[in-house]
């Protein structure tokens, strides 16, 4: 019998000993835990676009969330009243009727000072407090058995049939043991009030500091000037405008909501269990977690640590970690540039709606006339990009999620303000394709410096009808062409003929390719990004479309079915592929560059960073770049002016004190639907066209610094409706200081780096 107590007392007191310590430790130890706060983001010129601000968030305790707290207090409360020699002579019986005689007055307390409180100062109905103890208890019980389960399994594999397994049901888990949040930012007035009860009820509520995420510029009011718009849209008088959602897509927003994939990333406490593991993980119950955005793709970079204090109750001695607050980050964004150019889409603008000027004051009814009402909103996107280093200066999409959140179901689904468009949008690209085809058809030799194509209306000879030149319409008395043409004058004209030869001297496989090099159909390495990997192993982009491309599979099928019109459309922008505008702004970038690719950032960068030549031809960059000029500056150009009522043509783009290249697009776009409303009728859908333009603009005499790209969906005509907006992004970025003269103005590197 002395050998066997002596071998128990060994496996206690040497074998066992850590693991009893440690569970001895836990009861003679508290601990709580300090926030961090979550790192600030800023613009390129230093405005807070994104902090945190202290606040209070109001916490209840296990075990007044279960009911337990008053059964304690009313035990204390017997125990004191009777004495504790008399209480240890009572029989269970009396000692729970002793109990029960006290419990009714403690539970009304409960009710009435601390959850009637809870309830009134978080503005919600009793049953809702209720329903939120439900969800934190059933969280925890989960919890618990996971953790009964785990010992259970372990005892028994190591003790066998000598396991004790019977106090297991008592083992608690962390969210057995702890606060839970109920209440978050609160303020100075209602925590303090809830620290008063703290004092008066311990281990009922207690205050915990925090913070709330606040976003300076998310709404802005200020007054947008009219004065250099286009004369139809031109005021004297400012017009005041009040933007809601500034930048809201891009920098994202937070939750406090923690799913399984979070807490499987990383983790607070090890499951089921109270040890911390990671003091930057999240808890179970709730946390601030970046949920899209910035505040997404950067989380653990603006992830803090939390801090620790340890109190040893044995010893009555403390130790603290202080928590260490998440680093910043610093965006490539100009917010006032933004907010400006934002506010361009507002409706008292008067730029991104279907005016009648845009409609080349042709009579109602008529096939050119558009098929929109004038007045109808038109949602967008724009992007404005840094040539030389890459980063995004502006992006914006129309509407915001904030003007989202106003629209009823109907209108949110007919009008999507959750998709950012400027990044997420894909849409055909239409002629702003164009001088990335000569590039590319110059670059492989298929096209000579100086050479000349015809245009005679139509592309195959005997096809009069279909895959024809835009100027060649004769169904509508319009029998024109553009005769011989190099490659400058045909950008400039937008002769889709030029383009269809490129494209059949090209072959669909090596155009494809060439577009993959300037950023078609991938997901460029842009800081916004996030990509996840599928159960099936497939990568999945959030935040970022990749466009799309006709892959070896429609090729083939095309060349089975002798389908030969197919291939030749890819060379004005239509047919099996579309671009993000901000893939559109990237690609003009690129031929500024003279052919260098550089991948966009929305991160302020340090450094210019490296990129990689696309070995085009000099004399192919110099050309495209021409034609981009004349486009916008020649009285033949698409993209030079909008024809007033009395027949005058108003320029669009004689900005003073500024070079300006640029290429118009109109897209074909699917079919709308003039009803948004939910009865689900079809009948009012008409067939549309995105009017895109995409640009360059620099100081008078000097190389591209910026590319701007603007799409306005279903707008019709790329020169009329989306050129007045992209001219008045021009005159934004000069009024912010970015086109001042630089003392030289050195041609672009178009060596490989």
């Amino acid at each position: 019998m002395l050998l066997l107590l002596g071998a128990q007392l060994f496996r206690l007191a040497f074998i066992e000993h850590a693991a009893h310590a440690q569970e001895t430790a836990r009861f003679l130890t508290t601990r709580r835990l300090l926030p961090a706060s979550r790192g600030t983001i800023y613009d390129r010129r230093g405005e807070v676009l994104a902090r945190d601000r202290a606040s209070w968030n109001v916490l209840v305790d296990y075990d007044a969330i279960t009911g337990r707290w008053a059964v304690n207090r009313a035990r204390a409360q017997a125990l004191q009243e009777i004495g504790r020699a008399a209480w240890l002579e009572l029989s269970p019986q009396r000692r729970t009727t002793a109990v029960l005689q006290r419990l009714d007055a403690w539970e009304q307390t409960l009710e009435t000072q601390i959850f009637a409180a809870l309830a009134s100062a978080g503005g919600f109905e009793r049953s809702e407090l209720e329903r939120r103890f439900d969800e934190i208890v059933a969280r925890a019980e989960r919890q618990a058995l996971t953790r009964r389960d785990s010992l259970r399994e372990a005892a028994i594999r190591r003790y066998g049939a000598d396991a004790r397994i019977d106090g297991l049901e008592a083992e608690l888990v962390a969210a057995q043991r702890e606060s839970h949040v109920i209440l978050t930012d609160v303020g100075d007035e209602v925590a303090f009030a809830f620290q008063r009860l703290s004092d008066a009820y311990p281990k009922t509520v207690s205050v915990q500091a925090a913070s709330e995420r606040v976003r300076p510029w998310e709404h802005v009011v200020f007054d947008l000037s009219r004065r250099d718009f286009v004369s139809p849209a031109r005021r004297d008088q400012p017009v005041q405008v009040e933007l809601h959602g500034v930048l809201d897509h891009l920098l994202g927003s937070t939750r406090t909501q923690v799913f399984p994939e979070d807490l499987a990333r990383r983790r607070l406490f090890a499951e089921g269990t109270s040890e911390i593991v990671d003091l930057g993980g999240y808890r179970a119950d709730r946390d601030i977690i970046g949920s899209s955005g910035i505040e997404r793709r950067a989380e653990d970079h603006l992830r803090g640590l939390r801090g620790v204090v340890e109190r040893d109750l044995e010893r009555a001695t403390e130790s603290r970690l202080d928590p260490i607050a998440g680093a910043d980050v610093t965006l490539s964004i100009d917010i006032r540039l933004q907010s400006r150019v934002q506010a361009l889409f507002c409706e008292k603008s008067g730029l991104a709606e279907i005016q009648q000027w845009q409609r080349g004051w042709e009579p109602e009814g008529s096939p050119r006339a558009g098929p929109l009402p004038v007045g109808w909103k038109l949602n967008g996107a724009f992007v404005v990009l840094d040539v030389e280093r890459g980063e995004v200066i502006a992006a914006g999409s129309s509407p915001t999620l904030a003007e989202g959140r106003a629209m009823d179901a109907a209108q949110r689904g007919a009008e999507h303000p959750q998709i950012f468009r400027p990044f997420e949008g894909a849409y055909p690209p239409g002629s702003i394709l164009k001088p990335l085809i000569f590039a590319a058809a110059a670059a492989e030799g298929v096209v000579q410096q100086g050479e000349m194509i015809a245009c005679n209306g139509h592309f195959f000879e005997e096809a009069v009808d279909s895959v024809r030149c835009w100027i060649f319409r004769p169904n509508e008395g319009r029998n024109g062409t553009h005769g011989a043409l190099a490659a400058s004058e045909a950008l400039a004209r937008s002769c889709n003929i030029f383009f269809y030869t490129l494209a059949q001297r090209l072959g669909p496989l090596r155009l494809v390719q060439w577009m993959r090099a300037f950023g078609l159909g991938r997901a460029l390495d842009l800081d916004f990004a996030v990509e996840r990997v599928t159960e099936d192993g497939k990568s999945v982009w959030s935040g970022i479309s990749t466009g799309s491309l006709p892959d070896e599979t429609l090729i083939a099928d095309w060349k089975s079915k002798r389908d030969r019109t197919s291939p030749v459309m890819l060379g004005i922008g239509q047919g099996a592929m579309s671009w993000t505008p901000l893939q559109a702004a990237n690609a003009f970038a690129t031929l500024a560059r003279g052919g260098v690719a550089v991948e966009p950032t929305v991160i302020l960068r340090s450094e210019i960073p490296r990129g990689s030549n696309l070995n085009i031809p000099a004399w192919a960059i110099d050309a495209a770049l021409e034609g981009l000029r004349q486009s916008v500056r020649e009285s033949y150009g698409t993209g030079h002016h909008v024809t007033l009522e009395n027949g005058t043509k108003e320029p669009l783009f004689e900005i003073p004190g500024l070079s300006v290249w640029g290429k118009t697009g109109t897209a074909t776009a699917s079919l709308l639907s003039l009803d948004n409303d939910a009865d689900g009728d079809t009948d009012l859908r008409v067939r549309t066209d995105h009017a895109w333009f995409v640009g360059l603009v620099a100081p008078r005499g000097e190389h591209p610094r910026y590319a701007v790209a603007v799409i306005l969906e279903h707008g019709g005509s790329g020169g009329k409706v989306a050129g007045p907006l992209a001219a008045q992004i021009f005159r934004a970025l000069a009024a912010e200081g970015y086109l001042h003269a630089s003392q030289s103005a050195p041609p672009p590197d178009r060596s490989p780096r």
